[in-house]
């Protein structure tokens, strides 16, 4: 009985770490496709707007602002990291990087426990 519950224990380690795998290179995929939106974006001359009208008095205010200035309107709302090319690409190179790693680990893992 133990041994079968260790190989049932082995496949849902080896299930898991894969999910854990797959997830490190879709989000490594997802930023890199906003980095080339953002160039793309830049290319084109789209600019992401560094004002923005207040909600509630009308004043203009800087587009990544918390809090306006003049009437303490609270947006709670943060900007800018998925906006900038240099973030996405870090991001993606950091999370693809960790992929690898988790993936070359798993391999060896694999090996070690199944293939003995």
């Amino acid at each position: 009985m133990s041994e079968q519950m260790n190989k049932i224990s082995n496949y849902v380690g080896v299930f898991v770490l894969g999910i854990v795998v797959l997830i490190f290179f879709l989000v490594a995929i997802v930023a890199a496709i906003q980095m080339f939106i953002n160039i793309y974006r830049k290319l084109r001359g789209v600019k992401v707007s560094k004002t923005r009208s207040c909600r509630t008095c009308g004043r203009s205010i800087s587009s990544t602002a918390l809090i306006c200035p003049d009437c303490g309107e609270n947006y709670g709302e943060l900007h800018g990291a998925g906006d900038s090319i240099v973030m996405c690409f870090f991001l993606a190179l950091v999370f693809f990087a960790i992929g690898v790693a988790a993936l070359t680990e798993s391999v060896g893992w694999f090996e070690r426990t199944f293939l003995n």
